[in-house]
């Protein structure tokens, strides 16, 4: 088996050197420069490029064993160490048989076994046609492996090539390494070859990609085949380790005998390129391409370029190139696509794109819709058929249009005369009233040209102010006459046209304005003036704008007159007639006349007749139809006037000028709706009880607003005796302005202002008006001083009040009838602090306040006597004077001090003052102590004084014994020291009578004790027996 897989491995290589060669030298032109088929160099499309693998051993380092027969010698796989690294570069690097490199995955120890794969992944950076995939494993080779391939990166994985000793049981297909005839070549085959586990080292597996394909032989026009050899990307999938058996026992030196390694990598191929180019190269992104020739572009030279298109895209083979062809655009385009249809019928596929110079076909070669040229060399000018005027759009040889019947020009874009308004449907005809249009119509916008009183699209119409469109006038239309009043008029369709006439027969026979006998006549006027009949006098308003003519009659042209003088007379022409004159120039009659009329004597001539058009409104009894007269204008009055020709004013208007006549304007008549007016002069015919000029007012005895315009804006006054009265604008209120005399009121209905009554009855029986009685406490001038039913006063004076003003009011005294007071009310004056109940009232006759308890005086301002303190809502507090120290029940009003007797003090006189003493109904007595002796000026009780040392007696006013009284000092004095010897003898026996008095007293004899000695001493100084 291994040397029938070496001859085959040498067999396949041998076949792609000699290829390698080949196409190494391969020219995509030959020598005479024809295209032919040309391929980039066979090359090991997987040297040097890197390989991704899911698994590698090294990380973390581990142990690892081989087999090697009998025994295993076990190493270390450190991807941190260069020597004993065997990562995936080493799959694809340069290295010889006897110094191997290789790939390893981890062992069996860490679960590199079925089901768990290990995947080895080779991009090849672009397409390429795989002649065969090698793999030389550096350990025995697996018992499953599968190829896959991508037919473009980011696709999906399609099985290559299944290798298995269980094809079935792993990959589900049967173990065959060929196809049966009629299967699909592209379907991967699944072999046992290459599946045992010997050799344990150095095994190859060499998959061809043609190899048992039917149509290897015939390659070139298999599409199928074509395909199968393209690949981007290859996947080694390795999916079950061949073991002894042995793995069970789960030895660990066992398990880490078992894995995959691989030296070689090896992948046969070129860059596919279709056979258009010779090599491929990497362009500036570094994605590897094709350099294509044959006008072929893409990475694998698998399209025609842009403009070269003219016939389906090809692969290249060894008996033809199938060159891309350029288009043909005649010059016209850059730009094609291939057109299957195209190519079919014409075997020229190439469509063009974009063409220039206005042209179009599929190679551009003839002119575009409406457009033309004088030869094929010439670029393609636009017909520019006017859309409107041409008969379509498309022009001759020569760029010539065929118009329409009303249209002309070279492209058919102008109106023939007489018409205008080019459009869809040609031009239109231009429609000008030749009465009022001069001319012919704007060929643009059919405007017609108008006379100068007509307007209108079609000159058709009068201007405003205008009226009898005729073809005759130079101005088209005739102004409105209106008498001034209206510019809206038009033509009478009720006149008919007459004349009227008159032959100036008078008597006998015609009458004569001349003789040859008689004097020449004064200038401009005849001799004697014809008067017209009476047919040619009045209103003649319907021969406006009309001729009058005049026939003469002579017997020799040079009587006829040389100038004819007409006065016309009328009204509303100021500063007498108004004179026409005409000028005739010379006539020149028949010669039979004037030989006629030689010899004639005398010679005469007549006015022999006078013709004035004129019309009528024809009566039912006219013979027959008259002609229109469209020179009579009926017109549109404005508001106020009326006729015809506006010439009278309409009811209820009158002329702005009394009497003004037809010509002067009319006004509304300024009788606001009371009446009508005299429409020449104004006057007024009031009625609705209104009077003056213009029924402005209301009659005396009526009221309201006659300038309102109703009939009921006067009505009569609700006034006694049906007098005046007015209406109040603001209010509406009606109030009569002319009472009876004592009445008032907007109905007189009430007194007049200072008297009262009930004059109408409406608040019971009727009482005459009276004077109101204030008793003279009112001020008669004021207005409101008495209420005018009842009489009662309501603005009393001098603080009185009453239904007479005949008292005091309420705060106030006196009284109010007393006429001879000046100040009959006076205010009582309460003081707040000493009144109780309301404040400010006091008796309406005294004036006399309500006090509070303990409190006096008119106002209860003060206390009474013995009483104190006034206090608002208490009164005043009693004095509470002491009866004995006190000379009176009185106290001060405010201090509430009382009145004290001699000696005596405090609020209430209830103490002695400082220095007295003896408290009685008398007063106090003075102690009168000594001011050198005493230590105070207040006494003891008993009067006795509190002495100073060295003083004794009741007043402290003696010295002590063995004291003297200084007479330079006025203090006593202690004697010299000669003096104590006496002192102390009586020190002695004051000490004995002590203690005679003390058990005398025990004994039940008292003595009362009227002096001591000093404390120091110890003993009494006197004695008294009681």
């Amino acid at each position: 088996m291994s040397l029938t897989l070496a001859i085959l491995l040498t067999l396949h290589l041998h076949r792609h050197s000699v290829l390698l060669v080949w196409g190494a030298m391969d020219s995509c032109y030959d020598d005479d420069g024809r295209p032919s088929r040309c391929m980039p160099k066979f090359e090991n499309a997987a040297f040097n490029r890197s390989v991704l693998v899911s698994n590698a051993c090294g990380t973390p380092p581990e142990d690892y064993c081989m087999q090697t027969g009998s025994t295993r010698l076990c190493h270390r796989c450190d991807a941190a160490d260069p020597e004993h690294s065997h990562g995936a570069r080493l799959l694809t690097d340069f290295h010889t048989d006897q110094e191997p490199t290789w790939w390893q995955s981890q062992s069996m120890f860490y679960g590199v076994q079925h089901p768990n794969s290990v995947n080895i992944t080779l991009h090849l950076g672009k397409a390429f046609e795989i002649t065969y995939l090698r793999l030389k494993f550096y350990t025995s080779r697996p018992e499953s492996f599968a190829i896959y391939k991508r037919l473009e990166q980011g696709g999906a994985w399609l099985p290559y090539q299944y290798y298995s000793g269980s094809c079935l049981k792993t990959y589900g297909r049967d173990a065959k390494g060929y196809l049966r005839p009629g299967e699909d070549e592209r379907s991967p085959a699944c072999t046992e070859e290459f599946s045992d586990i010997s050799p344990l080292t150095g095994g190859n597996v060499a998959f061809s990609t043609l190899e048992g394909r039917p149509s290897a032989y015939n390659f070139d026009q298999s599409v199928v085949l074509q395909e199968f050899v393209t690949a981007t990307d290859l996947l080694i999938s390795l999916d079950r380790l061949n073991t002894f058996g042995d793995e069970f026992f789960k030895d660990s030196k066992v398990l880490r005998s078992y894995f995959y390694a691989i030296s070689d990598f090896s992948v046969g191929g070129r860059c596919k390129c279709n056979g258009h180019a010779s090599e491929c190269v990497q362009d500036q992104s570094g994605v590897l391409a094709c350099v294509c020739q044959h006008h072929t572009v893409g990475a694998d030279c698998q399209q025609c370029h842009p403009f070269y298109q003219d016939r389906p895209w090809a692969r290249a083979t060894g008996e033809a190139a199938h060159e891309c062809l350029k288009c043909d655009c005649s010059g016209r385009s850059e730009e094609c696509l291939f057109d299957m249809e195209q190519y079919r019928s014409s075997g020229h596929g190439g469509r063009c794109l974009n063409c220039r110079d206005n042209t179009q076909g599929p190679h551009c070669e003839r002119c575009t819709e409406n457009h033309y040229r004088a030869s094929p060399q010439d670029p393609c000018l636009p017909c520019d058929c006017n859309v409107d005027g041409s008969e379509h759009l498309q022009c001759d040889v020569g760029g010539g249009c065929v118009c329409r019947a009303t249209v002309t020009g070279a492209k058919c874009d102008t109106c023939q005369v007489g018409f205008h308004s080019l459009g869809p449907t040609g031009c239109r005809p231009c429609g000008c009233d030749a009465r009022g249009s001069v001319g012919h119509c704007s060929l643009e916008n059919g405007e017609c040209y108008c006379k100068p009183n007509v307007e209108g699209q079609a000159c058709d119409r009068c201007k405003p102010g205008f009226f009898h469109l005729q073809q005759a006038s130079p101005a088209g239309c005739q102004a409105c006459f209106c008498f001034g009043h209206s510019l809206a008029c038009s033509a009478s369709t009720q006149h008919g046209a007459i004349n009227i006439t008159s032959h100036f027969h008078q008597g006998a026979g015609a009458r004569p304005i001349h003789s040859a006998n008689d004097p020449p006549p004064p200038p401009l006027l005849p001799s004697p003036p014809s008067v017209p009949p009476d047919k040619f006098l009045g209103n003649q308003i319907n021969s406006y704008g009309h001729f009058i003519y005049f026939t003469f009659t002579s017997e020799t042209p040079d009587l006829l007159p040389g100038r004819v003088t007409v006065l016309l007379e009328g009204a509303g022409v100021d500063g007498g007639p108004l004179r026409l004159s005409a000028d005739f120039p010379p006539l020149t009659p028949p010669s039979s006349s004037s030989s006629s009329s030689l010899g004639r004597a005398p010679v005469h001539t007549f006015l022999s007749g006078v013709r004035l058009a004129s019309a009528a409104v024809p009566s039912s009894s006219s013979p027959s139809p008259l002609a229109p007269a469209p020179w009579v204008e009926v017109c549109s009055c404005p508001r106020g006037f009326a006729g015809r020709l506006c010439e009278s004013c309409a009811p209820g208007f009158t002329r702005e000028t009394p009497r003004g006549g037809p010509l002067a304007p009319c006004v509304p008549c300024t009788c606001h709706q009371h009446g009508p007016c005299h429409p020449e002069t104004g006057t007024c015919d009031c009625s609705d009880f209104t009077a003056g000029t213009t029924c402005e007012q209301c009659l005396e005895g009526y009221y309201g607003n006659a300038l309102i315009g109703t009939p009921g804006d006067c009505r009569p006054c609700p006034c006694p005796g049906r007098t005046s009265c007015a209406q109040i604008t603001q209010t509406g209120e009606v109030v009569c302005t002319n009472c009876p005399a004592g009445r008032a009121g907007v109905r007189c209905q009430k007194c007049e202002d200072g008297s009262h009554g009930d004059p109408l009855g409406q608040a019971g029986p009727v009482r005459a008006c009276a004077r109101c009685d204030c008793s003279g406490n009112a001020d008669p001038n004021a207005v409101g001083t008495c209420h005018h039913l009842t009489g009662r006063c309501l603005k009393c004076l001098g603080h009185t009040e009453g239904e007479r003003c005949e008292r005091c009011q309420q705060g106030f005294y006196g009284d109010a009838l007393n006429q001879t007071m000046t100040q009959k009310c006076k205010s009582c004056s309460c003081s707040p602090a000493g009144t109780s109940g309301p404040g400010g009232q006091c008796h309406p006759q005294t004036g006399h306040c309500h006090c509070l308890p303990n409190v006096g005086g008119r106002d209860c301002s003060r206390c009474q006597v013995g009483f104190f303190h006034l206090q608002p809502g208490h009164g005043c507090q009693g004095c509470d004077c002491n009866s004995i120290g006190s000379s009176s029940t009185a106290c001060h009003p405010i201090t509430g001090m009382c009145i004290c007797r001699a000696g005596v003090e405090g609020r209430q006189c209830d103490s002695c003052r400082a220095g007295f003493f003896s408290f009685s109904s008398r007063g106090c007595r003075a102690c009168n102590c000594d001011p050198m002796g005493s230590v105070s000026m207040q006494c003891h009780g008993n009067g006795t004084c509190h002495c100073r040392q060295g003083f004794m007696g009741y007043k402290c006013d003696k010295c002590q014994l063995n004291f003297y009284h200084n007479r330079a000092t006025h203090h006593c004095e202690a004697c010299p020291i000669c003096y104590g010897l006496v002192k102390d003898k009586v020190r002695c026996l004051c000490v004995c009578v002590c203690v005679c008095v003390r058990t005398l007293n025990q004994r039940g004899f008292w003595f009362h004790v009227l002096g001591f000695l000093p404390k120091s001493d110890g003993c009494t100084s006197g004695i008294q027996y009681i």
